[in-house]
């Protein structure tokens, strides 16, 4: 039996949520910064909930995910940070990488393309 569209996006969210929580969690990783592609999925998803008149956040804002219909369990990430400077950024963005494809593995999917875009440099 195949999952429903609500399964889907329950264990798509899911992932970008552990994606999130691993890039988060490497030394020099500010945040993940929303950008507007991260709005936009968010309204076209209709998980966009007003909380005291201001658009609600997911922690995951920063995580665009796609899945690869042709080649079966092959997924694509793009993840917009900000770092600090404790670090040289491209060191973050490689340990970054390994965090998505160690959180990719784990879940038995393989990973694509992981893109990661530093955006700020956070003083």
């Amino acid at each position: 039996m195949s999952a429903t569209h609500a399964e889907l996006r329950a264990a798509t969210d899911d992932l970008r949520d552990r994606l999130a929580d691993a890039a988060v969690a490497v030394d020099g990783v500010a945040r993940l910064e929303p950008t507007l592609r991260n709005a936009l999925r968010r309204l076209q998803a209709g998980t966009t909930v007003l909380a005291g008149g201001q658009a609600a956040r997911s922690a995951a804002d920063g995580i665009e995910l796609h899945r690869r219909v042709a080649v079966v369990d092959v997924v694509d990430v793009h993840v917009d940070l900000a770092v600090t400077p404790v670090r040289p950024a491209s060191a973050t963005a490689r340990d970054v990488r390994a965090a998505l494809t160690r959180v990719l593995r784990e879940s038995g999917l393989e990973p694509g393309r992981l893109a990661v875009a530093v955006l700020s440099v956070e003083r």
